[in-house]
C-alpha cells in the first residue's frame, strides 16, 4: 500500500488519466474533434471527478465519456486495490488540480512522441549509413572489392 503523499497521489492521478487517454477509441473521434480534444477531455475529467466521491465510479464515468474501447490497465487496477483514503486523495487531486494534471499528461505524451521520432530518425540514419557502407564494399567469389 502506498503512503498518502502529494507525490504518490499526483503520480496516481497522472497515471489514471494517461492510461484512460491511451485506451480511447480514436476511430470514434472525427477530425474536427481532434483539434480541441485536450480541452474536451479536460472538461470531461473535471465533470467526472466532481460528480462522484468514488475512484472506481470516476474511472467508469470518464471511460464512458471519452469513448474508451477497453480498459485493461495495470496501473489503474493497482490504484483500485489501494486503500479508500488513497483513492479519495487521488480523486481530490484530480478535482483540485485538473488543469495541471492534464498539462503534465500532455507534456509527457509530447516527450514520448519526440523520443519516438528521434529514435526513428536515428534508425533511418543508421540504415542509410549501412546502405552506403554496403555500396562501398562488394564481395565476389575471389574476395572483397572496394568501390570508391
Amino acid at each position: 500500500m502506498l503512503k498518502i503523499t502529494r507525490e504518490n497521489t499526483r503520480y496516481a492521478a497522472i497515471a489514471t488519466i494517461t492510461n484512460l487517454w491511451s485506451c480511447m477509441d480514436w476511430d470514434k473521434i472525427d477530425s474536427r474533434r481532434v483539434a480541441g480534444i485536450w480541452d474536451e477531455v479536460t472538461s470531461k475529467v473535471k465533470a467526472a471527478a466532481t460528480t462522484t466521491n468514488n475512484y472506481e465510479k470516476f474511472v467508469e464515468k470518464l471511460a464512458r465519456k471519452i469513448d474508451v474501447r477497453s480498459l485493461k490497465c495495470r496501473e489503474i487496477n493497482d490504484i483500485i486495490n489501494e486503500t479508500e483514503e488513497f483513492k479519495k486523495a487521488v480523486l481530490k487531486m484530480i478535482r483540485e488540480e485538473t488543469l495541471g494534471i492534464m498539462l503534465e499528461v500532455r507534456l509527457n505524451r509530447q516527450i514520448q512522441r519526440e523520443i519516438r521520432e528521434h529514435e526513428q530518425e536515428r534508425q533511418k540514419e543508421e540504415k542509410e549509413l549501412k546502405e552506403k557502407l554496403n555500396k562501398q564494399v562488394g564481395f565476389t567469389e575471389k574476395g572483397a572489392i572496394i568501390n570508391e
